[in-house]
């Protein structure tokens, strides 16, 4: 067969394609209409499931109005009476009543210093009386059996041990809401083995003092036996329990409400031993939306499971689990899905075989492709870092490959073609790249020659430095030694000029050693060293310093921290030494100053201060001397306001907060005198 007639990849995928969609089409068309009459006869059979769970939910509802409708009404009784909370023969008569008109089980009455009183319907259809009062003995609640007129008789029992406070849930859950609200079920204090549910309001006085809680309890054996009446003779099975899973109601008398033993604690859904109550549970625990029916089998019989939430408009979380029997057309449906479903899955089947076919047509070719492609990647790896070669690459594909793959193989031939092109524009700009990178290592390497050099003269002019300070201290020792020895001597006849000499001798010396100092000071801004440090630190140095070298004027300087950095640190990225040298010569300047005011001005004061101002910290230097010039100039860093200063001090403050990417600011002090301010970046 010649290329001309080959079928292209296109034409044999819509051959393939076409038959597939007519099968799964097919298939899935029966499918979906399987799925929708099966929808359309679940639908009608949720809707007769759904009667019986709608008549328990609004005859339950009607149920639960009954006991809110009595709280309500004795609230307002005592509302319009309230000392009726004092007259239990009144308010037990009162509940009596009630008892006789409303299907109610027990209404009761407990004031906040633990007294109560309640009134039961027993089961032989009687009423008894329950009170616990200090005029029957607090601490026992004795029991009273009722005339039929509802007036008390002898009584029948007491009972010992009554907690003096209440502690059961209907008491507890509404004085923690402070509203009408029903309580969570709950055992009786008297009667452990009876659980109840019950509908309380708290009461008030009129100071909006709690009084006490009066409510309404259902018991929840007498719920069963009301959900055995409702649901009937209907195949299945209904249960009423709270969301954690523990059983309220079941329309099963056989199912126990307590476990067996002596803890009477209630039983869990998960716990009951019955086939359709396993099933709910399962129901119950699926996540998602189980309020739709769903169908599920026992014993050849089809059951409809549904879990509906109820009570939550009354503040109860239950939940109304039922199963219901199912119908034949249901099974019947079923089972006509199931049927459909396999023939859609042997459909996909046949397709899946179909699709493998045409998949080993189209490999075969691509097979080849894939391994002459592997020999051109190995030709590529033995390149290594060698100089790049011309790559091979040859293909031969069957005519009846398809036009597709014919044209893929054409195109890879024209990008290995390419790829050999780029590698030799690539060699050609590698060179390029070479060279410039020759011509920057030359200039780098001549930058920092020039960086050694400034560095060698800068190391030599310290240690001429150093050399000119020893000589000159020992000068100016010996000046100082002499002007020592002549005024000790107490013969006045030796020459005025002489000690003047001496003076002056002893002056210059001096100053020349402090210009040594600030040039060596200066040599030592232009190497910072920078590392992660905290401006306290360099407070306690500075202090130390000062008691040590500024003795007569220590008494003059303090440092001042405020009290939120007495446990934070101050980080900055600094040099300490350069910045103890700065605030030093800071220091100096205001002694200076201080030491040229007349005597009968305020005692000289310094104070050193660390700030935190929004993103930098501040070391502030203030004296109360007599301050800087209101018209000083802009250089006044280069200018020394003593006549024998020579203005190097703020220079190298200067030249330190340029290390640091700090700022030097001069100012007026709270005392009129000099503020100087170095402001540096903040870390941390």
């Amino acid at each position: 067969m010649s290329q001309n007639s080959a079928l292209s990849l296109g034409q044999r995928l819509v051959r393939s394609t076409g038959l597939q969609l007519i099968l799964v089409a097919g298939s899935f068309s029966v499918v979906t209409f399987t799925l929708g009459r099966n929808s359309g006869v679940q639908q009608s059979e949720g809707h007769r499931t759904n009667l019986p769970i709608t008549e328990i939910r609004e005859q339950l509802s009607s149920k639960l109005r009954i006991p809110m409708f009595l709280n309500d009404l004795n609230t307002s009784a005592i509302e319009a009476q309230p000392e009726l909370l004092k007259d239990y023969d009144t308010l037990g008569r009162r509940f009596w009543r009630q008892l006789k008109a409303f299907p109610v089980d027990y209404i009761n009455y407990g004031s906040t210093d633990g007294s109560f009183l309640g009134l039961e319907r027993s089961s032989d259809g009687g009423v008894l009386l329950y009170e616990d009062s200090s005029r029957l003995g607090r601490g026992q609640l004795t029991v009273f059996s009722l005339s039929p007129r509802g007036e008390r008789l002898e009584p029948t029992e007491i009972i010992p041990g009554m907690s003096a406070n209440h502690e059961e849930a209907w008491y507890v859950d509404t004085v923690a809401a402070r509203r009408s609200t029903w309580s969570s079920i709950y055992a009786w204090e008297d009667q452990p083995e009876i659980h109840s549910v019950s509908y309380n309001t708290p009461l008030f006085g009129s100071d909006g003092r709690l009084l006490g809680v009066i409510g309404v309890d259902m018991v929840i054996n007498q719920l069963s036996t009301w959900l055995h009446q409702v649901w009937g003779s209907r195949d299945g099975l209904a249960l009423l329990i709270e969301a954690n899973g523990s059983l309220i109601a079941s329309s099963d008398p056989s199912i126990p409400l307590t476990k067996q033993g002596k803890s009477n604690e209630r039983s869990s859904l998960g716990e009951i031993e019955h086939p359709l109550a396993e099933m709910l549970h399962r129901i119950h625990q699926k996540p998602g939306d189980s309020a739709q029916p769903a169908l599920h089998r026992h014993n050849d019989k089809a059951f409809l499971l549904q879990s509906t939430p109820w009570g939550v408009d009354h503040g109860l979380n239950w939940v109304l689990l039922t199963a219901s029997s199912a119908n034949k057309e249901v099974t019947q449906a079923n089972r006509t899905l199931t049927l459909g479903i396999g023939a859609a899955v042997l459909a996909l089947g046949f397709t899946l075989l179909l699709n493998r076919s045409l998949i080993n047509r189209i490999l075969q070719p691509l097979s080849a492709l894939q391994q002459a492609s592997q020999t051109t990647e190995q030709q590529i790896n033995l390149l290594g870092d060698a100089q790049p070669q011309a790559l091979q690459y040859s293909c031969e594909l069957d005519q009846n490959s398809g036009k597709e793959l014919l044209d893929l193989n054409v195109a890879v031939q024209s990008m290995v073609k390419a790829f050999n092109q780029l590698t030799q524009n690539l060699a050609a700009k590698e060179q390029q790249i070479t060279q410039m990178f020759q011509e920057q290592r030359l200039r780098d390497e001549q930058a920092l020659a020039q960086m050694n050099h400034r560095l060698k003269v800068s190391l030599e002019a310290a240690a001429i430095a150093h050399e000119i300070n020893q000589p000159l201290s020992i000068l100016r020792l010996t000046a100082q030694r002499l002007q020592h020895q002549f005024r000790k001597r107490a013969n006045g006849d030796d020459p005025v000029e002489l000690l003047e000499a001496l003076q002056i001798l002893g002056d210059q010396s001096s100053h020349i050693a402090r210009t040594t100092d600030q040039m060596k000071a200066i040599l030592r801004n232009a190497n910072t060293n920078l590392s992660r440090i905290d401006l306290r630190d360099v407070l306690d140095s500075i202090q130390l310093y000062v008691n040590s070298n500024l003795i007569e004027a220590s008494s003059w300087i303090s440092t001042a921290l405020p009290s939120e950095l007495q446990e934070q640190e101050a980080w900055v990225e600094g040099d300490a030494v350069q910045l103890q040298i700065a605030v030093i010569n800071l220091v100096k300047n205001a002694v200076d100053a201080l030491s040229l005011q007349p005597p009968a001005t305020d005692a000289p004061e310094i104070v050193i201060r660390l700030e935190r101002r929004q993103q930098h910290w501040a070391i502030v230097v203030d004296d109360n001397g007599p301050g800087l010039p209101d018209d000083h100039p802009d250089d006044v860093l280069l200018n020394s306001s003593k006549a024998s200063g020579s203005g190097l001090g703020l220079f190298i403050v200067r030249s330190a907060m340029e290390s640091h990417n700090g700022e030097l600011k001069l100012g007026i002090s709270p005392s009129g005198g000099t503020r100087a301010v170095l402001v540096l970046p903040r870390q941390g």
